[in-house]
Parts: structure tokens; C-alpha cells; sequence
């Protein structure tokens, strides 16, 4: 948060100096595509070409017989060695009250696939090329089923499931504040204001693409795993209780530079799974590269989120009460964070830095034939806060106010700190309006109408644009006891 000069600390809320510029500026990052081969064997994956089609057969022999081939997996074989499933993060409840639907995520497609680039079958060879020839003698018979992408297509009747499991693609879903209130508010404001808006999916694109080395440490009688994850230790968890079955302290996680996040690589993936499950049934090393189509298919998406946010205002601008109604898409699966985005985080913002009196919001998230979605870039609290502030941009137009006007008007004043906002989220300090006044001077707001009329002259478009962001992060200090 924005600390005024004079309330300034020691410690809490300083800049900290990088530290890590020098080595990776200089060439001395240490990514996954460093490590030494070693020996090592490749994996490569198949993916499904289709968004929702039942695997009728898969033929592996063609690939198995190719010279440097050492394994060839299916979903049939994981199951028959008792391998696990990834779990979901949170479990909600759905509108009628009910436990949402938990669909497994196996790292091998099994009988169905529910969308395009869900890996299906896993070439293990001598070399990442020869892995990958493998991986094309497979022949892979599909019955292609009715697809749905997109997430209000879904939820209406006759639409495609996804999962028998949840009939009407709905997975869970979330309410926060007064609804009778706010419509009373709505009933008698001078102004409404009204928009349908989109945070459209967007996929991570990082420098090193998701990469994975597994060994088998036999005097330790331990898995190694070498993987770019943001989240170690929940990794290694997973891996090993969830997925391979064993204890979490037979597994040891190393993470060297990641080459960008982003959120992305906060999950376990498939691809992580099998290269794991081979290297402990092989005994051998075993490596997996992803390339960048592997991360636009095969990692997790992030956004999807569909809303219609509405102000009500009295006849100063300043706003009586605030509802939002959003669809959150999950993909396929509901494994990693894609419920917990728009169900909690996103709402716990969605007020941003303003003194809304009242407030209701209806969030639920939605299966489609998509590649899963999860954290990326903010998680959830840039489209809260996305909709708050296109909203104040609306009624600012709509009542003939000045921007910063509106946003003044509404903002949480340094008495009222500190603020708990409406969803019960306490805003410890702030200095919303200096901070406003500061940014205008430093951008010449006032000076905008000059700088676009002589970008006009020379024949270009020129804009401008005003948004408060405030989000919470990081760890949590617990007191000694």
C-alpha cells in the first residue's frame, strides 16, 4: 500500500535491492536446458488434437519397436500401476449447496479427452528427437463429442458436458453482501451506471518453457526432481502423495532459475508426473523440454473471467452501492488455482481502494473444453480491480465528472484507516488521493488536451488512462507463542 513520506518504517513496506541482475545479465543463470544431459533419457508427449472426443483405441507398437525406444505409456498404464491423480486446491460448494464436482486429472488421458492438447501418451528414448519420431507412430482412434468453449455457451440447457459429474458444466459458486440492499439502493439512486466486461484467457509466455529432469538417487533411496516451480515445496507434496503415492520425505524438489513464472508454474503438470513416474520405473534419468506449444496448450491459462458490473449513485458521484455478477472459467479441470481466482481472490479486491457502503457480488466458475486455467499475472485481483475502475471511468462520463473528481469523491480517507472493505479484507494504510495528485503532476494530466491535439496534427490516436490498484500478496507474520 501507499505509505505517506511522514509514516514511513524501518523494514515493512522499503524497497529491497535486487540482487540477482548481475548473474542472470551476465550469462550465469543456471535454467533447466543448463543442466548436463548426463545420459539422460527424453520424454515426449501426444496430445489430443481434439477438444472432446473419446479414445477409442490407442496403438502403441509402432512406436515401441523404433529403434532407441525405451517405453511407451497410456492412461491404461498408469492406472494399472496405481499412479494418482492431480488435486484441486480448494473445494467449494455449488449454488444448490452441494460439494462441487472434483474431476481427476490423470497425466494420461484415459477413455476421454476433454480438450485440445491434453496429453494422451508419453514416448520415453534415447534422445528428445527420437522420442519425438516415437511419438508419431502412435495411432490414436478418436470419436469426436460435442465441444463447448465458451463459459455463458455452457451453463445454458443442451449445451455439451464436460464431466457427467456436473450436468450443467458448474462448478462451484460464491455470493458476498446484501443483495436486498443493494436493489433498494439501485430502486432510488439518481444514477445507474452498467457494463459487461471481459478479462479475456491469456496464456504465460515465459523465457524458459515449463522443463523437468527426474532421477532416482539410489543410496539416498530418494526422486530427485529438478523442475521450474514457484512453489516447491507444495510441488513436492503433491508429486509424492498425491500423484506417485509414497511419503513426501522420499521426494527432494530443486528449483535453479525458473526463466519467469508468472504464476504459471505455481501447479504440478502432467508432464512433471510422467517424468517422475518414468525415472523411478525405468531407473534411469529422465528429462522433458516443453516448447512453446507445449505452454500454449498444455500449461495453465490465465483471466477468463465474463462480468456485468453496475454502480448506483447519488447525484454527486458518489456511489450507493456496487454488484457484480461474473463468470469465472476453469477449463476443463478444476485442479491448481482456477477456483479460488475468481471465487475468493478476486472479490476480496474487487472495491478497490473506494468506500462502497454496499455491496453484492455473485461469482461462479464454469467447466468448458479448454485447457485449464490458473494464476497468472495478479490472479484474480487485476480483473476485481478492472471492473471497479471501468465502472468509475462509466459514471464519471455519465454524470459529466472529471475522473479524478469521481474517484476523489470515493475514495477511503486516512481517517477511516484502518478500513475493513466490504468483503472483510482490513486496508492497514493508504494515501489513495495524494497518491492521485502526485500521479497527475508527474504525468501532466492537465496538460493531456495540448499533447492530443498535436498527435491529431500528426495523424495519430493519443490516449489516456487512470486506474487506483491495490491488491494484498505475500506471506503472513505469525506471532510467537
Amino acid at each position: 500500500m501507499n505509505i505517506l513520506p511522514g509514516n514511513m518504517r524501518f523494514g515493512a513496506g522499503q524497497p529491497v535491492k535486487r540482487l540477482e541482475d548481475q548473474r542472470l545479465l551476465t550469462g550465469k543463470g543456471q535454467f533447466i536446458d543448463d543442466r548436463p544431459e548426463d545420459g539422460a533419457l527424453w520424454l515426449h508427449v501426444l496430445r489430443s488434437p481434439h477438444a472432446h472426443a473419446k479414445i477409442v483405441s490407442v496403438d502403441t507398437k509402432a512406436a515401441a519397436d523404433m529403434p532407441d525406444v525405451k517405453a511407451v505409456y497410456t492412461g491404461a498404464d498408469l492406472i494399472a500401476d496405481d499412479i494418482g491423480t492431480i488435486p484441486t486446491l480448494s473445494v467449494f460448494q455449488r449454488p444448490d449447496g452441494s460439494p462441487m464436482t472434483v474431476p481427476p486429472r490423470r497425466l494420461l488421458a484415459h477413455k476421454i479427452v476433454r480438450f485440445a492438447g491434453e496429453p494422451v501418451a508419453a514416448v520415453v528414448a534415447a534422445s528428445r528427437v527420437a522420442a519425438q519420431t516415437a511419438a508419431e507412430a502412435i495411432s490414436v482412434e478418436y470419436k469426436v463429442l460435442p465441444s463447448v468453449v465458451d463459459p455463458l455457451e455452457a451453463t445454458k440447457p443442451g449445451a455439451p458436458v464436460v464431466w457427467a459429474e456436473a450436468p450443467d458444466n458448474i462448478v462451484a459458486a460464491m455470493s458476498y453482501g446484501d443483495a436486498a440492499a443493494v436493489e433498494a439502493a439501485f430502486a432510488n439512486a439518481a444514477h445507474k451506471v452498467s457494463l459487461d466486461l471481459v478479462s479475456q484467457r491469456l496464456i504465460p509466455s515465459a523465457m524458459e518453457p515449463r522443463s523437468t529432469i527426474a532421477e532416482v538417487d539410489k543410496k539416498a533411496g530418494r526422486l530427485i526432481l529438478h523442475v521450474q516451480s514457484q512453489t516447491p515445496g507444495s510441488t513436492r507434496d503433491v508429486l509424492a502423495e498425491a500423484v506417485l503415492k509414497r511419503s513426501k520425505e522420499s521426494v527432494r524438489v530443486l528449483v535453479g532459475d525458473i526463466g519467469g513464472g508468472f504464476g504459471q508454474k505455481t501447479n504440478l503438470y502432467p508432464e512433471d508426473g510422467m517424468v517422475a513416474y518414468a525415472a523411478v520405473k525405468l531407473g534411469r534419468k529422465v528429462r522433458w523440454r516443453g516448447d512453446r506449444t507445449d505452454e500454449f496448450v498444455g500449461g495453465s491459462h490465465g483471466r477468463d473471467l465474463t462480468s456485468t458490473g453496475e454502480f448506483a449513485l447519488d447525484a454527486k458521484g458518489r456511489v450507493l452501492a456496487y454488484r457484480v455478477r461474473s463468470v469465472g472459467c476453469t477449463g476443463a479441470y478444476s485442479s491448481g488455482a482456477g477456483n479460488i481466482i475468481p471465487l475468493v481472490l478476486g472479490p476480496f479486491v474487487q472495491s478497490g481502494v473506494y468506500d462502497l457502503p454496499l455491496i453484492h457480488y455473485e461469482v461462479k466458475t464454469v467447466m468448458t473444453n479448454t485447457a485449464p486455467v490458473g494464476a497468472y499475472r495478479g490472479a484474480g485481483r487485476p480483473e476485481g480491480v478492472f471492473i471497479v475502475e471501468r465502472l468509475m471511468d462509466a459514471a464519471a462520463r455519465q454524470i459529466g465528472m472529471d475522473p479524478r473528481a469521481i474517484r476523489k469523491a470515493n475514495y477511503i480517507k486516512p481517517a477511516q484507516l484502518p478500513y475493513t472493505n466490504p468483503v472483510g479484507q482490513v486496508y492497514d494504510s493508504g494515501a489513495f488521493a495524494h497518491m492521485l495528485e502526485r500521479a497527475s503532476k508527474l504525468a501532466d494530466w492537465d496538460g493531456f488536451a495540448a499533447r492530443k491535439k498535436a498527435a491529431r496534427k500528426k495523424g495519430l490516436l493519443y490516449g489516456r488512462g487512470l486506474t487506483s490498484y491495490i491488491e494484498w500478496t505475500g506471506g503472513r507474520a505469525h506471532t510467537e507463542k
